[in-house]
Parts: C-alpha cells; structure tokens; sequence
C-alpha cells in the first residue's frame, strides 16, 4: 500500500472522527457533503451573467430570469440533499475468493418510511459504480466487488453514495466506513508433490484422483454434499434427492499435512495446500488438513471445503 502523506493522513483521521466506522450507518447532516457539479458551475456563471447584463442595461426582465435561476438552484440545494439524507447502509455478506483476485461484498440500503430516493450511486474506490432506488420504507441489496490484495480478511474502504437528483446541478455524497472485510483464500499453486499421508501411498492418491472410485449405494441428501455426487436418475423418477456413495480405493483418508511441505515458504506452503484442497473436492475424494495451530478432520462436501480454506485463509492472521 503506498505510504500516505501527511495532508491524506490528516484528511483521513478528520474523516475518521466525523464518520466514524460502524457496521449501519444512517445519513444526516454531519455525514453528507454537497457540491456544485461541472452543470452546476454553468449554471451559477450564466445566472451570474444574466445578473450583470440586468444591471448593465437596466433591463427588468434579465434581473428577473436571473433571480429565477439562483432561486431553482437554492430548491436544487434542499432537494438533492434530501434524496441523501435519511438512507441508512448496512454490511451485509460475503464471497470469499482467491488473493489476488476479486471477491465481494454486500450491502444493504434501506430507507425511512416517509421518504424515497432516487438514483443513488454507490462504489467502492477503483471499482464500477452501481446505482438503485429506495422507495419509503423499503430495503435494497447489491454485491459490490473488491479486490482481494492479499491473503486472509481484506478490509474495504470507505464506501462512496453519492446523488446528483434531481437536476444534476449539485453531487451530495458520503463517504461511509462499513468496517467490512471479504475473506480471500491462498492463491492456489499446483505441486508435483501431494502433501498427504494416509492411504496406500501418495500414488494411490493419483490414482484415485482420476476417477476410479467404486459404487457403494445411495444415502438421502445432505446439504452441502457435492453436485457431482447426487442421483440425478432418483430424482427424475420422483424417489427424492440422493447422493452416490463411493469407497476410498485407497482405503483410507488422507490428511493433507503442513509438515510435508518442509523447506517451502509459508505462503507457498498455503497455496500448495489449497491447490491440492480444490484438486481433491473435484474429485470427490475425502480429507483432512493439518496444520501447525489447527486441524480439520477428513471429509467430503461444500461445508468441509469451505471451512479449509477458511483456515488456510486465515493461518497466521492475527
């Protein structure tokens, strides 16, 4: 991250005391900032002209369309900070991803029950914009994108919500601190070595990761279990959800082993396991992790592959 200089620190720690970070945050007069656009700048500079030329020429009717427009610009003023004022944001979920590249994060906009608002733009900074409506009394959710930098919680930034209703003349926005993080997993980097133990041998693991697992029935479904692995047949002929059974041609489980990774950086080590994690759940095949603090015991399934990364994830992160 490139070091901040000392006007941007000041700016942030001035910005830290008057919005302060807070998981729902409601808009008000202390939180919005408003300001005339590039229309809006225009816009005082004829009104301003047309006040001139009136007073130049003694012209009754340049003075009048003159007041006319400092007085919609004044409405402009009170309009565009209502459509921002009142709108409440609030971290929502997450999707995790891999570092280095992007995950997401959701956040929920709601509104007081007397008072829409409209085209309200949202985004996090270096990302698209997204804009949506709140009608009174309602909630809106969005999935905003985040890159993911570096490995295990990745803070975002301060949101931006900004609104230029309704007639583009002033930008009233808000910079909000959610106090929201995304989760991103090791990079995953193939090895030529498996790290596990258990089983035959680590050539039985290659084996069995192409496909050579044997029937061994059906079991009722079990969320979480693998799409690969359900009975799609069963269910066509209205017998239920079931998934496949098969048995470990390697007859055992194994245990995926930070240990076995000796000599390897501690990133490396990571994104070695998690390469062999990924390599393993497509193949249906049951696992467990080992690593220096923690363990997860073998299994199979969304869930168990979710809590390894997990883990891998947040290894080492205070």
């Amino acid at each position: 991250m490139p070091k901040l200089s000392a006007v941007q620190q000041l700016y942030r720690r001035w910005l830290r005391r008057r919005i302060p970070p807070a998981t729902t945050v409601t808009l008000n007069q202390r939180r919005i900032f408003i300001l005339p656009t590039g229309y809006g700048m225009l816009f005082l500079l004829i009104a301003a002209m047309l006040f001139i030329g009136g007073i130049n020429y003694e012209n009754n009717l340049l003075l009048t369309f003159s007041f006319f427009l400092m007085s919609l610009f004044n409405v402009a003023i009170l309009h565009t900070f209502r459509n921002l004022s009142g709108v409440t944001l609030s971290a929502g979920g997450m999707r995790a991803g891999f570092s280095g590249r992007h995950g997401a994060l959701e956040v929920l906009v709601s509104a007081g029950p007397r008072r829409s608002h409209t085209s309200l733009w949202l985004q996090w900074p270096g990302s698209p914009a997204r804009e949506m409506s709140v009608k009174a009394g309602e909630e809106q959710r969005t999935w905003l994108d985040i890159e993911l930098i570096h490995r295990g919680r990745v803070f975002a930034e301060r949101i931006r919500i900004e609104s230029r209703y309704p007639l583009g003349l002033l930008r009233a926005w808000s910079l909000v601190d959610l106090d929201h993080w995304c989760l991103a997993w090791p990079t995953p980097i193939e090895s030529a070595e498996c790290p596990a133990s258990g089983g035959d041998d680590d050539e039985g693991l290659h084996n069995s990761l192409a496909g050579n697992d044997d029937f061994d029935g059906l079991r009722s479904y079990i969320p979480g279990d693998s799409l690969r692995a359900i009975n799609w047949k069963s269910l066509a002929a209205e017998r239920g959800l079931q998934t496949k059974v098969f048995t470990d041609p390697a007859e055992g489980r194994r245990w995926l082993e930070w240990d076995r990774l000796a000599g390897m950086e501690p990133e490396m080590r990571l994104s070695s396991l998690c390469w062999w994690v990924l390599s393993l759940d497509e193949a249906n095949q049951p696992y467990g992790l080992r690593l220096p603090d923690q363990e997860v015991a073998p299994a199979i399934g969304l869930d168990h592959k979710q809590q390894t990364l997990r883990l891998l994830a947040l290894f080492g992160v205070q």
